[in-house]
């Protein structure tokens, strides 16, 4: 294991959801089965929207464009906060956490607010944990902050010709729920440190876990004893389909 372990946000919501699954990523990512075309197509949505909520801050300055090293892109946004001005993917590290922001915008002389893009059209609980991490990295790198913002898509919106940022988008105070979390972020490093750094992978059974919140990267893998059409399958398609419904 590397002598610094960094638990980033997307790790962090996989270090939530099973043992299993963070263990993997840090000590045998190459046996985590590809991202599938269903999968990478969420992905690519979610970027479309971000670059669309890019446009309400038109003067905001990207942190990490042609930045691959994570450390680089956390001495690029320390000095880039010295400008006062929005900062798309800002990246700050405290307590093995790293956390980089959709968008820190500057409030006042010396506050940020933290602006979380989603491509969904509600907030989800998932969605405050992953603020409760940036809250606590950025907070804990020094960053005075004020409010927590969860932005995402309007679905009162029509569209009539291009479409307008403005009206895409509703955006909801979190900074209340997310404030409740943040008692447990040290912990949960903690917990998720102690994991990554076993030399075994944890032995977890498969449960409603591997598909919440998340249909889990490795279910191919630790599913794989199972006939192909079982009771557990098919409940686990069926639930699948009712989110999809409610969604």
């Amino acid at each position: 294991m590397k002598t610094q372990t960094f638990i980033s946000k997307s790790k962090y919501l996989n270090g939530l959801q099973c043992d299993k699954l963070l263990w993997y990523y840090y000590n045998a990512k190459d046996e985590i089965p590809e991202t599938d075309a269903a999968k990478q197509a969420i992905f690519d949505q979610g970027h479309i929207v971000g670059e669309f909520a890019k446009k309400l801050f038109p003067d905001g300055l990207e942190v990490a464009e042609g930045i691959v090293d994570f450390k680089q892109v956390i001495e690029h946004s320390m000095e880039l906060i010295k400008h006062r001005k929005p900062l798309f993917e800002a990246a700050f590290m405290f307590d093995n956490g790293y956390a980089r922001a959709d968008i820190l915008n500057p409030v006042g002389k010396k506050q940020w607010d933290i602006i979380e893009v989603k491509s969904s059209t509600q907030v989800k609980d998932i969605n405050l944990h992953d603020l409760a991490l940036q809250w606590y990295t950025y907070s804990g790198a020094g960053l005075d902050l004020r409010k927590c913002h969860l932005m995402h898509i309007n679905n009162q919106y029509v569209r009539s010709g291009d479409v307008d940022p403005k009206q895409l988008f509703a955006t909801e105070d979190v900074t209340e729920r997310v404030m409740e979390l943040l008692p447990e972020i040290k912990k949960n490093l903690k917990g998720m440190r102690d994991v990554i750094a076993q030399k075994k992978v944890p032995n977890v059974p498969i449960g409603p876990h591997c598909s919440d919140p998340y249909d889990c990267a490795m279910t191919e893998v630790c599913w794989k004893f199972l006939p192909e059409h079982n009771p557990t399958t098919l409940y686990y398609a069926k639930a699948a389909m009712k989110f999809l419904l409610i969604e």
